[in-house]
């Protein structure tokens, strides 16, 4: 690619596209909407970007962006951050489910029961299957996804007074998965016992 397709790769229009259910804002952090990019040395270059739901309780809310030329993506880098703004009627576990994943092929189409994306489900794969003789709560996705290259629960207890509730997790993975020009990135965090800030910031490095 050239310098240019490098530094357009991932927005049509010059945004980056953000939406909510969940009551309250969703926010695109740093200066501007549009994910930066730097030229890292070597072969592989580094675009960087971050946005933050706030007042999430138990909804869900999704970023998004078009891949503008072929590459792979090679290096996902990962902050993600939950802490209360309410405290809890009574002491119990909030979570927060954290996804990147590949629409193929064109923007997510997204779940009419919340602001979810499901890719489709991979052939590599049969259906999930339970054993369950106690008859316990399960709940499980049905089949594995095909092009999801991240999956992170934030999960935390919150005590009566909200004292150390915050969580937080770093994660780091190489996918080594080829994208396509027209494909988008799908980022979403779901999620929410009680009011929740929800932040992410993702670092990907691609050639």
């Amino acid at each position: 690619m050239s310098s240019d397709q490098r530094r357009n790769f991932l927005l049509t229009g010059g945004e980056m596209v953000v939406g909510a259910l969940a009551a309250g804002s969703l926010i695109a952090c740093g200066s501007g909407s549009q994910p930066t990019v730097v030229h890292a040395q070597g072969a592989s270059n580094i675009a960087t970007f971050g946005w933050e739901i706030n007042s999430l309780n138990n909804g869900s809310a999704a970023a998004y962006f078009k891949v503008q030329s072929n590459l792979t993506l090679n290096l996902v880098d990962m902050d993600v951050c939950v802490c209360p703004l309410s405290l809890p009627q009574q002491p119990g576990f909030t979570e927060v489910l954290c996804r990147g994943q590949v629409s193929r092929g064109g923007p997510p189409v997204f779940n009419t029961a919340g602001l979810l994306f499901f890719p489709p489900s991979s052939s590599a794969f049969g259906p999930l299957q339970t054993l369950n003789p106690g008859g316990l709560q399960i709940g499980i996705d049905g089949q594995p996804f095909q092009d999801t290259f991240l999956s992170v629960i934030l999960k935390s207890w919150v005590p009566g007074d909200g004292t150390a509730a915050a969580t937080y997790r770093h994660v780091q993975i190489s996918p080594s998965i080829s994208l396509s020009a027209g494909d988008y990135l799908v980022f979403t965090m779901n999620g929410g016992e009680i009011t929740l800030d929800a932040e992410m910031q993702v670092i990907l490095g691609f050639q």
